[in-house]
């Protein structure tokens, strides 16, 4: 499934790419979801073999992919952002094999950026431990092999089980999208993937990190039509804290959002010091949307 938003070239390419490692055009799901321009007639006339769903409005990532899912129930699921592009043959049919893997409810690829570098993609889920070791500047001082469940320096270098994952590329078994009602729509967009590896974790299913899956991630060419990096860096923070908020504790979130705005003002401070406007001006934004996340303005 490829979501679409005013980017009908890039939504293209993707589903060329995946019909080209091997997956049927009749079981691609394209969800134009409140495009402005022309991107459906450009779907009606370029992927007409495809199943194409036309939403009027922008309704949301997390409620887009469900409506996509929706319109064709299979055994598993594939959740691709539109700039995400097979690399290395047989990706999907790699994804897929590693779902059959007892109890893996989510697999996801090795990403890398369109110079075929690594982009990091495994995450530690936020706790107040690894709050801490953010907030203390020790995140890459960690060694690799704590890395996964720390800290977000890990080489990537094996598969293995992990934690969770920034989801560009997402495959996710059909019993657990079952079991987890799809993804949570409490969010119109930002942290719908964490959210989705937490609660399948919390439900006893395991996340997997596929290395020899291969995908380029050109990163946030949709968003970057609409928002510059400062509004999307408050509009993670508002997600990030509601996040917090409705997935530990009170005392474990609250104390996780102090640990993590104080690594985040930290560095707001020492980059207005060294008259790095432009970053200190997304640290400032996503100290903005931690506070607009306390007082309940999570969405747009």
């Amino acid at each position: 499934m490829v979501l679409n938003w005013d980017e009908p070239e890039l939504t293209i390419r993707c589903v060329e790419a995946l019909a080209g490692d091997g997956v049927p055009r009749d079981r691609i799901v394209v969800v134009d979801n409140g495009s402005q321009g022309d991107s459906f007639a450009q779907f009606e006339r370029k992927l007409s073999d495809c199943v194409l769903v036309r939403l009027p409005t922008n309704v949301g990532i997390a409620r887009a992919v469900n409506i996509g899912a929706a319109r064709l129930p299979g055994d598993d699921y594939l959740i691709l952002n539109n700039d995400a592009f097979v690399h290395a043959p047989a990706s999907v049919a790699r994804l897929l094999d590693a779902l059959r893997r007892d109890r893996v409810g989510i697999a996801v690829p090795r990403t890398l950026n369109e110079d075929l570098t690594l982009q990091p993609s495994v995450v530690a889920l936020a706790r107040p431990a690894t709050a801490l070791v953010g907030a203390l500047g020790l995140s890459r001082l960690v060694p690799n092999r704590w890395q996964p469940r720390w800290s977000t320096h890990w080489d990537h270098r094996e598969s293995r089980a992990i934690d969770a994952a920034s989801g560009a590329v997402y495959a996710v078994r059909g019993d657990a999208w079952r079991e987890l009602g799809g993804m949570s729509e409490r969010r119109w967009m930002y942290g719908e993937d964490i959210d989705l590896c937490r609660r399948a974790r919390a439900r006893g299913w395991s996340i997997w990190f596929e290395r020899d899956a291969t995908f380029v991630h050109l990163g946030s060419s949709t968003v970057s039509q609409h928002w510059d990096d400062a509004a999307r860096a408050r509009m993670i923070a508002r997600s990030e804290v509601a996040a917090l908020r409705s997935e530990l504790s009170p005392v474990s979130a609250w104390t996780t959002l102090g640990l993590l705005a104080g690594g985040v003002a930290a560095r707001w401070l020492v980059f207005s010091a060294a008259g790095r406007r432009k970053r200190a001006a997304v640290f400032r934004a996503v100290l903005g949307g931690y506070r607009d996340g306390i007082l309940g303005r999570v969405d747009e």
